[in-house]
């Protein structure tokens, strides 16, 4: 499958069976906590807003401009 996908086989097989990403995967999971992240889908925007559960197209609309009118202030 992974070369249907367009993907490396060799290459997905060392991720699969290596722990590379183990450190990552344990840091995300650890920032997750303390986002309070119970449930997904979860989404995080800037570090700063988030969006849990399926909402509107709307919701995530209000969060993107918040940021980029934020981001316009830097």
């Amino acid at each position: 499958m992974s070369k249907e996908a367009g993907l490396n086989s060799d290459e997905v097989e060392k991720v699969l069976s290596g722990s590379d990403f183990g450190n990552a995967v344990r840091q995300d999971f650890i920032e997750a906590q303390q986002l309070g992240v119970r449930g997904v889908p979860f989404f995080v925007f800037n570090r700063k807003y988030a969006i849990s559960g399926a909402q509107p197209a709307d919701e995530f609309l209000k969060v993107l401009e918040t940021v980029e009118s934020e981001m316009k202030l830097v």
